[in-house]
């Protein structure tokens, strides 16, 4: 029989070091970025490609370094997918009254909180530097240009940043609703609440599909303006899922190692939380068998130039890596059902998958820095990924201490709390 563990295993206490090390990572994280600006990256190539020369020559004359912003937008790619997955999360189980996972489900719904800092990211990286250097192929672009005129309607300097900065504040809200609403429950038991949530959930839901797919066109797909892929915002949304459900494990192994939770998360929590990994590592695969071979057979030349940069040089063995990070091991490593249930096990798993996010969206976005010159993940990158990596787990994790991990009051606790498979 399992009941509610102890205020004391339910009561999130940060230990100190682990606030130390995210400090660290935050402080030297900033460090890095900053000799960003005293130390300048240029291209080491004589330029090629369809525009001539290479982006650092392209913006040298705006006085903007693009490896910075470019390293800023990794970033940004890399944790707003993680933080919007929390709230996204809850979203579709408050929608579906799903039991199985109420127990785990605050550390989701805390998740919000780091929307305030992507939000500061978004907007250093848009009203900043980024638009002459990431975006630069259409904010920059010839004027004889054939087809940057007919996107014209959608990429509108001004609108282009206002939406995406918007779309994320409504993101905080709902993320910030069912926060409030669980928070609260807690103390009055209204089931009430649960309804209001399954509400929001709906409501999210439909916004969500509408402005993740406009802004995982606009982050990603407008660097390359004249490249088409009408499946790109469900590619992006994939990754959204494994990011998200890979650190939820880990949350779970660094809670239940520091004597959280009791017997209220066990293997069976754990084994769907494996499922839903292998799932999307299988939905990814799928999606971008999808888009190659769709793009491969109609041998557009506006489309076939995004892979002709990915399959040549350098990013050659990053496609091929890409491959075997984000599905081949995964996929073949989450099989056995007696490995999905151990812990330790899942925890390693979660690593690799998040680093494929990281690899992921370097491959998307890097290519283009340089025409399809190869550029060598160095600490530019590592920078600006240590600052969002320890603030997020710096916010958090204190955000987790103002509350019980367990929603106490939700009436579906004690059907989670009985969940076995």
């Amino acid at each position: 029989m399992v009941h509610l563990p102890d205020e004391a295993q339910i009561k999130f206490q940060f230990p100190r070091k682990l606030q130390t090390i995210c400090l660290a990572l935050i402080v030297a994280g900033l460090v890095l970025i900053a000799l960003q600006v005293f130390l300048p990256w240029h291209a080491d190539h004589g330029g090629h490609g369809e525009h001539g020369g290479g982006h650092a020559e392209e913006h040298g004359a705006h006085g903007w370094n693009p490896r910075l912003f470019y390293s800023l937008h990794l970033a940004l790619l890399v944790i707003l997918p993680l933080t919007v997955g929390g709230i996204f999360f809850v979203a579709v189980n408050h929608l579906a009254g799903t039991m199985w996972n109420v127990t785990i489900r605050r550390v989701a719904e805390t998740y919000w909180w780091y929307l305030p800092v992507a939000f500061v990211l978004m907007a250093i990286i848009l009203l900043g530097g980024g638009m002459d250097t990431i975006f630069a192929l259409w904010t920059h672009a010839p004027a004889d240009d054939p087809l940057i005129p007919k996107k014209a309607w959608w990429l509108i300097p001004g609108v282009f940043e206002a939406r995406n900065l918007i779309a994320v504040l409504v993101w905080a809200l709902f993320g910030f609703l069912f926060w409030k609403q669980s928070t609260a429950q807690d103390g009055d038991g209204k089931i009430a609440r649960t309804r209001l949530m399954a509400k929001l959930g709906g409501g999210f839901l439909v916004i969500f599909g509408l402005t993740w797919s406009m802004s995982a066109f606009d982050l990603t797909m407008s660097m390359y303006p004249h490249w088409f892929s009408t499946i790109w915002a469900v590619y992006i949304f994939a990754g959204l899922a494994l990011t998200f459900y890979a650190s939820m494990v880990l949350w779970v192994y660094f809670l239940k190692g520091r004597g959280y939770y009791g017997e209220s998360v066990n293997e069976n929590h754990l084994h769907d939380l494996g499922k839903f990994l292998r799932g999307h590592t299988i939905f990814w695969a799928y999606i971008a068998i999808s888009q190659y071979m769709l793009i491969w057979y109609g041998h557009i030349p506006e489309e076939t130039v995004w892979y002709q940069y990915r399959v040549k040089g350098g990013w050659y063995f990053i496609t091929v890596a890409l491959a075997f990070v984000r599905f081949v091991l995964p996929f073949f490593l989450l099989l056995k059902r007696e490995k999905v249930r151990d812990l330790n096990y899942m925890m390693r798993i979660s690593i690799l998958i998040i680093f494929g996010q990281v690899l992921d969206m370097y491959w998307a976005t890097y290519p283009i820095l340089a025409h399809g010159d190869f550029i060598p993940f160095s600490w530019q990158e590592l920078g600006p990924l240590m600052f969002v990596g320890g603030s997020f787990v710096l916010i958090v994790g204190k955000m987790l201490e103002r509350n019980a991990l367990i929603p106490k009051k939700d009436p579906r606790l004690e059907q989670c709390l009985h969940f076995h498979q």
